[in-house]
């Protein structure tokens, strides 16, 4: 009995996890926009200090995308307090991407000084392990299954479109 409610349990929480998971990893390549402020003189400096950082100061780092975004996000709960929902949960919204982006590319920088704290490396150890056994289930369900049809089925989509522009819009 024990062990059927685990997987009663177990499924439907690593399919909630891969999907968290799927949003977060979406959301982390937004750190190549961060990547393109490095290539600025300023920001290039600032990304090589932050390379030579020691672990700890790394990890340290980590801290300052949430001090920084705390204050927006007590402002998006008071504008949606006042009667402005829209305003408060884009604000919200506009606040998650950022910071995710800003601390995917502070882990970008930071991964080999980070992954030498012991307890560090054994949490990234295990959530890569989670990750890919939530991605597993997710891909080898039915969902995944569909995803992978409707991608199949849409590739070339964007292309085709361009195209079909592009013919459109040439000069005879």
């Amino acid at each position: 009995m024990r062990r059927f409610s685990k997987r009663i349990i177990t499924y439907p929480l690593l399919i909630l996890a891969g999907v968290v998971i799927l949003v977060e990893e979406a959301l982390w390549h937004l750190s190549g926009v961060i990547a393109l402020l490095g290539k600025l003189p300023l920001f290039h400096a600032l990304e090589d200090w932050i390379r030579r950082v020691p672990p700890w100061g790394a990890l340290a780092l980590f801290g300052i995308p949430s001090v920084c975004l705390a204050p927006i996000k007590f402002l998006a709960l008071y504008w949606m307090a006042g009667g402005h929902p829209i305003l408060g949960i884009g604000t919200i919204l506009t606040a998650k991407v950022a910071g995710t982006a800003v601390v995917a590319r502070l882990f970008q920088l930071t991964q080999p000084q980070l992954l030498t704290i012991p307890w560090f490396r054994w949490t990234y150890d295990h959530f890569m392990r989670l990750r890919a056994a939530a991605y597993g289930l997710w891909w080898g369900s039915a969902v995944g299954r569909l995803w992978r049809r409707i991608r199949e089925r849409n590739r070339g989509w964007i292309r085709r479109r361009w195209d079909a522009i592009r013919l459109k819009t040439r000069t005879k």
